[in-house]
């Protein structure tokens, strides 16, 4: 088991659908203060990336619930689609928008 601070953020369709669990494994931190603060940096390039992100994977409209850093523990000698990653330490950074 290895174990980074991921982004997570949270989607849910606009019908009342219930909210899905995506995190981000392409950018990892070594502290939550380290994920805070990029994202504070970062801002609207995060945010315009999660809504693309997030149309490509749904057929409707989405709301982005919440964005946030989380201690992430993953068994990496596994293949990635394999994987169900445990997270704890949740630090919200941000609280929705549509798209």
């Amino acid at each position: 088991m290895n174990w980074a601070i991921v982004f997570y953020a949270l989607i849910a369709p606009l019908d009342g659908g219930e909210a899905s669990e995506h995190i981000s494994w392409g950018l990892t931190f070594g502290h939550h203060e380290q994920c805070i603060t990029f994202f504070e940096r970062n801002k609207s390039n995060l945010l315009e990336g999660l809504a693309t992100y997030a149309s490509q994977q749904f057929d409707q409209p989405i709301k982005l619930q919440e964005i946030g850093c989380a201690h992430a523990r993953a068994d990496f000698s596994v293949p990635a689609e394999d994987r169900t990653p445990e997270l704890t330490l949740k630090m919200p950074v941000w609280n929705g928008t549509e798209t």
